[in-house]
């Protein structure tokens, strides 16, 4: 049976609650203890009932005694037949009876024992004194059964004294016992009604002790603990202004002080929060970036005022999905390329950079930076995610990237005026050779036609030659763009060396390649990786020409875990390795001025993370360098649109 507290509003079990408990728990001490207590009372009380009984009818039976003695003295015995008939007939005798010493009846007032013999051995009437170790007393009683019914049984001996030894043996010591049974009916009668009034009694006491325990335990116990109850459920509500009372004393009075401190302490706890949650959503705001915080649900946690700008969503995104969200619905829309997704996947800083339209229509760029935050277990709980705008970075640096574009072809265009100066003169002279031919062909038309077959032969190899130099100029010199295309890693290798073969020959650099078979086809811009492969190649070129020329150079390609690894390694003058870790930074350089413009590498870096992929140096001062770049097969880096 289930009992609801109005005022608590819970719902608690009649036998669990504690008035019920420690109700039965007294009416069950009182049981075990009463009960036994009064059975052994009343069985007390019946014993010296019996006791008093016996010494009334002891009295009886002297009396009878000595009246028989009387009348066997007088010769008139049958003065006592009627004299025992007479007590008989007394309320609550049932039966008086005279035995001789062999235990025969000779007066009953009961004709039914009449005659009867009492055997020593068996009867138990005899056993208790002829079974006795010590001599008989004059009288005894004894409770027995008879025809069902509970009966006193009090016998007294009639001695054999000096006044009877006219008629009984001397030597005897008795003439034999008077036996009288007298009901216990009344008796048993008042000692059930003893039990019953008790009883009757002893329950009003235990219903009176449950009543005043019950309103006590109510006054006492209850209410305290209803009024800690009710107080908890309203601060648990939200409601940190509720305490509970102190009107009860003692531990009900500690315990509601202590939950009162604690709701104090919880109160301030929870402004403390709230104070330091508004200051960091306060911090959050004043960062331009656009901040949120995902957990594992790819709910909102928190969200900064530039993120609420950028989702066009003037109120919280508090609890919404990303799917929900406009600024996050593209990710959300392809989870193969969601930073949020990958971060709870493999728990590490993700990176990716995503195209969004503006109000005014224009496309803007943003970098995602998607960090992991983990929880006591160590497992991953919410992502924080990052979001810059770099429209304008990215403009600038398309701008310094097509200046060093600009700066890489200036310092290739003595080597291409060269190489294309060779197939051009070639060109010319053949074409002087033709018109000499022609003015001799009136004097000597023999074997014309097969010169002009050789030199048209020549003239079309020279100027594929040309076309061949222009192309790879033109590979290098366009700017990076948004088309992707399968890219022959090894064929861009050589193309990179075919652009430098005159710088290579002109600081006689000993150029090798060791490029892998059968390597699969890159997913990509070929101007990035053209671009890339540029700036590395003429960086080893001028490290080999700093120490006087004649170095060697290598490129090699190789298939590495899932990743096509380029290497680039000269025997130039090395990188010192106090400036090795800024390399990167742009601007910085340790050419000569006109040399260079720091912008090499810088670039460099940005296109290799734009392709999903990774570059690193080793380089000792003195002995070279080389540079491995790694692109994941198939990538298409981190564009998101």
């Amino acid at each position: 049976m289930l009992v609801m507290d109005a005022e608590s509003g819970s719902t608690v079990r009649l036998r669990e609650r504690l008035t019920v408990r420690l109700t039965a728990g007294v009416i069950l001490t009182l049981l075990v203890i009463g009960v036994p207590f009064l059975l052994a009372f009343h069985g007390l009380w019946r014993d010296q009932h019996l006791e008093v009984l016996a010494e009334a009818r002891a009295g009886m039976s002297r009396v009878l005694v000595d009246s028989l003695r009387s009348a066997m003295l007088a010769g008139e015995p049958h003065l006592l037949d009627q004299a025992i008939r007479d007590l008989a007939r007394q309320p609550e005798v049932e039966r008086v009876v005279v035995l001789d010493r062999e235990g025969v009846v000779r007066i009953s007032s009961d004709p039914a024992f009449q005659d009867r013999v009492f055997e020593r051995g068996r009867d138990p009437t005899c056993q208790v004194c002829h079974l006795s170790p010590e001599a008989p007393p004059s009288s005894r009683t004894l409770v027995v059964a008879d025809r069902g019914r509970q009966v006193l049984r009090a016998m007294s001996i009639i001695p054999n004294d000096a006044s009877c030894h006219s008629c009984h043996d001397p030597s005897l010591p008795t003439n034999g016992v008077l036996l009288m049974d007298l009901s216990l009916r009344s008796a048993n009668q008042s000692f059930f009604a003893g039990i019953t009034s008790t009883a009757l009694l002893g329950s009003v006491m235990v219903a009176v002790t449950i009543a005043v325990l019950v309103a006590l335990l109510h006054r006492m116990v209850h209410e305290p603990l209803r009024a800690v109850v009710s107080t908890s459920r309203s601060i648990v509500g939200g409601n940190l202004g509720a305490r509970v009372p102190l009107r009860s004393v003692g531990e009900f009075r500690i315990l509601s002080t202590q939950v009162n401190r604690m709701t104090d302490h919880l109160a301030r706890s929870i402004q403390a929060e709230e104070s330091h949650g508004r200051e960091l959503q306060a911090i959050l705001d004043s960062v331009d970036d656009e901040i949120v915080v995902l957990d594992r649900d790819r709910r909102v946690v928190a969200a900064n005022q530039a993120f609420l700008a950028a989702s066009r969503t003037p109120d919280s995104v508090r609890g919404k999905s990303c799917r929900e969200v406009s600024a996050l619905r593209p990710c959300s829309e392809n989870p193969s390329l969601c930073p949020v997704e990958e971060v709870l996947q493999g728990g590490h800083l993700q990176k990716g950079i995503m195209s969004r339209i503006d109000d005014k229509g224009a496309e803007r760029a943003i970098e995602i930076h998607a960090s992991p935050v983990r929880g006591s277990d160590g497992a991953v709980d919410r992502v924080v995610e990052v979001r810059r705008d770099i429209s304008e970075r990215r403009q600038m640096e398309a701008t310094l990237a097509a200046s060093e574009r600009l700066t890489s072809l200036g310092l290739l265009a003595s080597g291409i005026s060269h190489e294309v100066n060779n197939p051009l003169g070639a060109i010319a002279a053949s074409v002087e050779g033709l018109r000499r031919k022609l003015a001799r062909k009136a004097e000597d038309s023999r074997g014309v036609e097969e010169d002009f077959d050789r030199t048209l032969v020549r003239i079309a190899r020279e100027v594929q030659r040309a076309r061949g130099i222009t192309d790879r100029l033109l590979k290098v010199a366009r700017p990076p763009g948004r088309s992707r295309s399968l890219i022959d890693v090894n064929h861009a290798v050589a193309d990179t060396l075919a652009l430098f073969s005159y710088d290579i020959e002109r600081t006689r650099i000993e150029a090798t390649t060791e490029l892998a078979e059968k390597l699969p086809p890159l997913s990509g811009d070929e101007s990035r990786l053209g671009q890339i492969l540029m700036n590395l190649t003429l960086n080893a070129i001028q490290a080999i020409e700093a120490t006087g020329g004649g170095g060697k150079l290598l490129l090699a390609t190789a298939l590495e875990d899932g990743a096509i690894r380029i290497d680039v390694e000269d025997t130039g003058e090395g990188i010192a390795t106090e400036v090795i870790g800024r390399i990167y930074e742009p601007f910085f350089t340790t050419k000569p001025a006109g040399k260079g413009t720091g912008l090499g590498l810088f670039i460099t870096h940005r296109l290799v993370s734009e392709m999903n992929g990774a570059i690193d140096v080793r380089s000792k001062r003195g002995e070279g360098t080389r540079f491995t770049v790694r692109l994941p097969v198939g990538s298409r880096g981190r564009n998101i649109s």
